[in-house]
Formats: structure tokens, C-alpha cells, sequence
């Protein structure tokens, strides 16, 4: 565009000066001529063609004086192809002298300068701001591997605080727990019927105690839980519901995992418990070669999406996040009661 204006006050320019200079001739011949060959300057991909078509308007100035008039226009793309080499062709403006012919000629020249600096200034700011690009999405990337490694630096700090306190209650309570045990089997021995009746409560509280510990130590010290235990233990809290579960994975899962798992089941049950009349709810966890499956399906007539995506569980949008959180992707409609379908990736 901004080439195109600057060629029309030039293209104005040289019709003034042309019909100062020789009135009585044919100007829309000249015109058309030199107009057409400036634009084909600018069209014209290769140099070596720009060049003899440059030649051409040359011959042309000499075969006929008038075509001098219009040398600006054809000077301003000149400049552009061989900078100030266009010197050797000054001349031709003494041909027909005029005085505005060579004011336009300057300014021509002046202009193409200026668009010469203003796209070289384009470009290199183009240039800028692909780097600027390149080093934003790097900085993106570094400061996403930054976050990473710290949350791997606070879960191994986690995970090593979780060892040692589980070391010092196994080290204390656990022998404070088994020195009782054995000092009330001790007691038992002396004791009547009515003090071992006692004694023995007392030593069953011990022991579940003990096993409550030791249970406990072992899931801290591992960070884990049995996933299909979680599930069982959440669909038993379950009434005036009927339901199914298909659980078919075999390898252990990260503890992450487990935990994501057991977020959408329990969303899944929430949205079946409080939007939908159903009466049979299906769940199915599926461990393939390459992805893990989750399907969640309730007999319910009907459902409600806006109040689904806006529950007080994690809802769709977060069950989404999770999905993409593992490469995977998530799937809900109704057909033939309310189904969600998610899919998360391996590895």
C-alpha cells in the first residue's frame, strides 16, 4: 500500500509535468506505456527480467523524448533492484531538461529510499518478533519444567518426612504397643476369670490398635492405597442404588494416578446421586497396552448438563483437565441414561 500511494503522487507528477512540456501530444499512450512497466517492476520475481525490462524503457527514451517525462516512476524501481547505480541513467533527464522533471526524479529516488529503509526495518522486525516468539514458548516450556521439578523436589521432601515419622512410630508406638500386649498375656496368667474377661479386651484394643499402626505406617511409608479397595469402599456408601463394577487393571499405579482415578469416580457417583432418577449405576475401569478406560454409566431418564458442569464435585470441566492432564480425552452424553467415557494415556 504504501508503495502503491507513493507511485501515485509520482504517477500525478509526471502527467503534470508531461502536459506542461509537450501539451499537444498524445499523453495516454506514454502514460500507459510507462505505467504498465513500473507495475510489472513490481511484479516481476526475477531481477535479471526486472533488468531488461528496466533496458527496454531505456531504448525507449531515446526512440522518443517523451517517455523521459515518466523516467521517476521507473527510477523509484531502479533504485530498489540496483541502488545508486541508477546514477548512469541520469543523464536521460537531460534529454528533455525540465526543472520539475528533475525535482520529481530526486523525490522519486528519495521515496524509494525511504520504502527501501521502511520494509529492511519491516523485515527485521518481523525477525525480532519471531525470536521474541521463539524465546516466549521456550520460556514457557523452562518455566513448566521448573514447576515440575519443584513439585518432584517437594513430593521427594514429602515422601522423605513420611519415612522418618513412619520409622519413629514403628521404632516407639510399635514397641510400646507390643511390650503392653505381652505384659497383659503376662497378667492374664495370675489374674481370675473376671480380670482376664477384662485383660483380654483390653488386649484385643491393643492388638487392632497395633494393626491399625502398622497398616497405617505401611500405606505412609508407601504412599499408596488399593485403588479397587477405594472404590469398593465408595460405592458401599451407596443406597437405593444398584451397582456394578468392572475393574480390570492387573500393574500398579503411580500414587497420582490412584488418586485422579478415585476424583472421577467419585464425581461420577455424586452426579448420579444428585442429578439423575437412575436406579443401576455401571462403572467400568479397563487397563489397555497403551491407556486406561473409565466408563460411568447410570440408567437415569434424564440429566441436567448446566448443573452437572456446575456441581460441587471437580465437575466435567475438572474430569476434562484430569483427562488432559494424561494425554486422553473425555466423552459424556446421554444415551439411554447419562454415560461418561474417559480415556487417559500411558507413559
Amino acid at each position: 500500500m504504501r508503495r502503491f500511494m507513493e507511485k501515485s503522487i509520482i504517477i500525478f507528477f509526471c502527467l503534470l509535468n508531461t502536459y506542461k512540456m509537450i501539451p499537444e501530444s498524445n499523453l495516454v499512450v506514454y502514460f500507459l506505456i510507462s505505467v504498465i512497466i513500473s507495475f510489472s517492476l513490481d511484479l516481476l520475481l526475477y531481477k535479471n527480467i526486472r533488468l531488461i525490462l528496466g533496458l527496454i524503457f531505456i531504448v525507449l527514451c531515446t526512440y522518443d523524448r517523451a517517455y523521459v517525462y515518466y523516467l521517476p516512476l521507473i527510477l523509484y524501481n531502479l533504485y530498489l533492484d540496483f541502488d545508486f547505480y541508477i546514477l548512469f541513467v541520469s543523464p536521460l533527464l537531460f534529454i528533455n531538461f525540465s526543472l520539475l522533471g528533475l525535482l520529481i526524479s530526486i523525490t522519486s529516488v528519495y521515496m524509494s529510499i525511504n520504502s527501501h529503509r521502511y520494509h529492511l526495518f519491516i523485515d527485521q522486525n518481523k525477525i525480532v518478533r519471531d525470536e521474541l516468539k521463539e524465546d516466549a514458548i521456550y520460556l514457557k516450556r523452562y518455566n513448566e519444567q521448573l514447576k515440575i521439578d519443584r513439585e518432584k523436589n517437594i513430593h521427594i521432601a514429602v515422601l522423605t518426612e513420611r519415612n522418618r515419622i513412619a520409622r519413629e512410630l514403628h521404632d516407639s508406638i510399635g514397641h510400646v504397643l507390643s511390650s503392653s500386649i505381652l505384659q497383659v498375656e503376662a497378667l492374664k496368667i495370675s489374674s481370675d476369670d473376671l480380670t482376664n474377661e477384662g485383660l483380654a479386651q483390653l488386649q484385643d484394643t491393643l492388638s487392632n490398635g497395633m494393626d491399625d499402626i502398622r497398616n497405617s505406617i505401611h500405606n505412609l511409608h508407601r504412599e499408596s492405597f488399593d485403588l479397587k479397595s477405594r472404590i469398593d469402599h465408595l460405592l458401599g456408601e451407596m443406597q437405593n442404588i444398584d451397582v456394578e463394577l468392572s475393574y480390570r487393571i492387573e500393574e500398579d499405579l503411580s500414587y497420582d494416578l490412584k488418586f485422579d482415578i478415585v476424583s472421577v469416580i467419585k464425581e461420577g457417583i455424586t452426579n448420579c446421586v444428585k442429578h439423575s432418577d437412575a436406579t443401576k449405576l455401571n462403572i467400568s475401569l479397563i487397563g489397555q497396552p497403551k491407556f486406561y478406560t473409565i466408563i460411568i454409566k447410570d440408567n437415569g431418564s434424564s440429566y441436567q448438563e448446566d448443573k452437572i458442569k456446575s456441581s460441587d464435585g471437580i465437575g466435567l470441566i475438572s474430569m476434562n483437565e484430569i483427562a488432559e492432564k494424561y494425554n486422553g480425552f473425555l466423552n459424556y452424553g446421554y444415551d439411554s441414561g447419562f454415560k461418561i467415557h474417559i480415556t487417559l494415556m500411558k507413559g
